[in-house]
């Protein structure tokens, strides 16, 4: 029977124990006082002891023995080895060290699937780094030294991986220009831990400097030798586009300063034409109209029919042309004019224009309906220019109607305020909505309706000069509806005027 470590000691001590307990009781009953008696007692207890301490010794020894070759097969397993077990006689024995045996091979044998398991994803990992186009790299900070770079180096920057381990070869390698934003940037992340990124220029093999990004997080955290660890892109194309787009940007910059002042000379030149038009064509057109009306009322007796049809065409025509050149002064007045802008009540502008337009149609009685306390952030005058063109327009559509009727509202959504003026008069036909807002292109013939066809061109100049915009929709014989939004004012103070400079807005 085998027995375990620790009761073959206890048993042992127990004998011992007996025994000394017997020999000791025995000395005290007899009162033994004879000295060679006390002797015989004293080598008697002598051999006992050693008779136990030999038989412990025994013990021990068959009991360290296993345990001593089980510390061998410890010691002399490997986790590289593909397979090892503990001797077949170790396992087998029915004591601690037969169960500590088996306990250590599972242990190894989970040690050593474990550990080929690791060295797969290690191989794994290393061939996906290795195998992109990026360079791995480990860098002492103290030294400079590289202590480890990747094989695409040679790929990407043509230098042998050997030579990336000589000393200061990455600080013999870059840019003087770029050095120090580089070293700064390497010690900022050795001192705060944090990750980032830099740009810098590199000299390749070929002599040529090289745009390389790093990505950069520190390693190690001892701050008396930091380890910086990073990967290394290739961004040299990215870099001369953006470089070549900047420049490009440089230069549309230049010219669109130089189609700018163009553009203000051109104005300029519009607007000397504009006051051309209201100084030297309207004498001659007064001329012109004023004899053929005195030739119709002192010589219409000496004229047959088609004489007087011609000069009253002539009439017509001059006063068509002065009208024309009036809406001219109107669009390039509203074009140049500057703009002040204020947070106002539309219902005085309101009053005032549906006065006007019922003082200019005093026979044709529109119903005007308008929501209460509508207010809107631009110019004063060129908003009731705005208006009265729109409703203008909405007044003279509607004279066919039997029950005229006009509608301004507004509505707001997501802090942008349309404003909608709806009329049910002629309408037009969708089709031809492009044209609405082009200066003197008209839907309607003059016969059946008059005007030049500018005050909705004149209405969009006002609403795209207050940034807004606006559009229109129709139906013929059904009336016709249009919108516009403004924009905010610049300046948060309500109330406050805010000049504006119109000196790029297109002239007339």
């Amino acid at each position: 029977m085998n027995w375990g470590l620790y009761t073959r000691v206890i048993v042992s001590l127990g004998v011992v124990l007996c025994v000394s307990m017997v020999l000791l009781g025995y000395i005290f009953l007899h009162d033994l006082k004879e000295t060679e008696k006390v002797k015989d007692v004293a080598l008697t207890l002598g051999g006992i002891w050693l008779l136990v301490m030999l038989t412990i010794h025994l013990v021990l020894r068959s009991t360290l023995k296993p345990l001593t070759a089980l510390t061998k097969h410890i010691t002399g397993a490997s986790l590289q080895t593909s397979r090892q077990k503990i001797s077949v006689t170790l396992r087998g024995r029915k004591d601690e060290v037969g169960v500590l045996a088996c306990a250590f091979d599972a242990m190894l044998a989970n040690l050593q699937r474990s550990y080929a398991d690791l060295e797969k994803r290690e191989e794994h990992y290393r061939q996906l780094v290795e195998t992109a186009n990026v360079i791995p790299w480990e860098l002492d900070l103290n030294s400079r030294r590289i202590s480890y770079v990747g094989p695409q180096a040679k790929a990407i920057l043509g230098y042998e991986i050997e030579d990336w381990y000589k000393e200061k070869f990455w600080l013999n390698h870059v840019h003087a220009d770029d050095l120090e934003t580089a070293e700064n940037f390497y010690r900022s992340i050795a001192s705060t831990g944090e990750r980032g990124d830099v740009e810098y220029r590199i000299q390749h093999a070929n002599g040529k400097w090289v745009w390389v990004r790093d990505y950069v997080h520190r390693s190690t955290s001892d701050p008396r030798s930091p380890t910086l660890q990073g990967l290394t892109f290739d961004v040299d194309e990215r870099v001369k586009a953006r470089e070549e787009l900047q420049r490009y940007r440089e230069h549309l910059e230049n010219v669109v300063d130089e189609r700018t002042a163009e553009l203000l000379a051109v104005n300029q030149e519009l607007q000397s034409f504009a006051h051309s038009l209201s100084q030297d064509l309207r004498v001659p057109l007064r001329i012109i109209n004023g004899f053929s009306e005195a030739l119709l009322e002192d010589y219409a007796d000496a004229l047959d029919e088609e004489g007087r049809s011609y000069l009253q065409r002539i009439c017509g025509g001059t006063k068509k042309m002065g009208q024309m050149i009036e809406d001219i002064l109107i669009l390039s007045r509203v074009t140049r004019q500057e703009l002040y802008r204020k947070n106002l009540d539309l219902a005085p502008l309101l009053d005032s224009v549906v006065k006007r337009l019922e003082e200019e149609y005093p026979d044709h009685r529109v119903t005007f309906v308008a929501d209460q306390q509508m207010r809107a952030n631009g110019d004063p005058e060129l908003l009731k220019t705005l208006l009265h063109n729109l409703l203008s327009n909405a007044w003279k559509f509607t004279q066919n109607t039997a029950q005229p009727q006009v509608e301004f509202t507004a509505q707001t959504d997501n802090g942008v305020t349309v404003y909608s003026i709806k009329d049910n008069g002629a309408g037009f036909d969708m089709q031809y909505v492009e044209k609405l807002f082009l200066p003197f292109r008209r839907l309607h013939n003059t016969e059946e309706f008059e005007g030049a066809g500018v005050g909705l061109a004149a209405a969009k100049r006002i609403v795209l000069r207050h940034g807004g915009l606006i559009w229109g929709e129709g139906k013929v014989g059904e009336g016709a509806v249009f919108r516009f939004t403004l924009t905010a004012p610049t300046s948060t103070e309500e109330g406050r005027d805010v000049r504006q400079s119109a000196d790029t807005e297109p002239a007339v």
